[in-house]
């Protein structure tokens, strides 16, 4: 089994790439059990309750970064954190957040960096363990992902989620996902994302169930248009 030293953590916050100013992660994931012990019960039982997703960082403060934290208390944003590289197929774990903290000073001693501190709560939406289909980069033309990710079928009680980043806008974008049975042939769109003509972020979704197991991504740039973006799939 491989392990991974972090060094390359890229942090997509809504419409922005925030790394750089990051230097811990920690993604929560939980559930509130609920006691349902009865007569005739020898030990304490349990049932599942509702399922938790937090996320907890620090970094060192930026004037550019401080804006957006700020700007996002309170506020619904779709967070992705790829915990090994932004390479195309390495691990991406998103979900829809609400900032419920954020200390500007977090380290404000004398002769320190200055640091700061954040926490963020689920909003309603499962974390999903997924893979990076399209590499965050500068895309100035129409084209597809140019991995065929062979992520799996999507089973009646799971849905396929896609979680896109466009950090940098000029023009007009279009970005669908697409599935098919094979590599590559008979694809059928599974989810359109809106139409973006500004930085800004989106997780989207589509239910099984689905029996492809091929997946990839295609946009449209026009408008003589330039793109910065991330997209990641993942099924849960």
């Amino acid at each position: 089994m491989a392990t991974y030293v972090q060094t390359n953590v890229g942090l997509y916050w809504g419409g922005y790439s925030l790394a750089s100013s990051f230097n811990a992660i920690a993604l929560n994931l939980g559930n509130s059990p609920q006691d349902d012990t009865v007569y005739g019960d020898t030990t304490v039982s349990n049932a599942s309750g509702l399922s938790t997703v937090t996320l907890e960082a620090e970094g060192f403060w930026q004037s550019t970064t401080d804006a957006v934290l700020q700007a996002s208390l309170g506020s619904n944003e779709v967070i992705s954190v790829t915990p090994v590289d932004q390479s195309a197929g390495s691990p991406s774990i998103f979900s829809k957040y609400t900032t419920s903290s954020y200390n500007p000073i977090a380290k404000g001693e004398v002769g320190s960096m200055m640091g700061f501190s954040l926490s963020a709560e689920g909003r309603g939406e499962k974390s999903v363990s997924g893979e990076i289909l399209v590499i965050p980069a500068t895309y100035t033309t129409s084209s597809e992902s140019s991995t065929n990710a062979s992520i799996g079928a999507v089973s009646a009680t799971q849905s396929v989620y896609s979680a896109l980043h466009v950090t940098a806008a000029s023009g007009t974008l279009d970005v669908i996902v697409e599935s098919a049975p094979s590599n590559w042939s008979g694809e059928a769109t599974r989810i359109t994302h809106t139409q973006f003509t500004a930085v800004g972020a989106e997780m989207k979704s589509a239910a099984g169930a689905i029996t492809d197991a091929y997946w990839r991504v295609k946009w449209t740039v026009s408008g003589g248009g330039s793109f910065d973006f991330i997209s990641s799939l993942g099924i849960i």
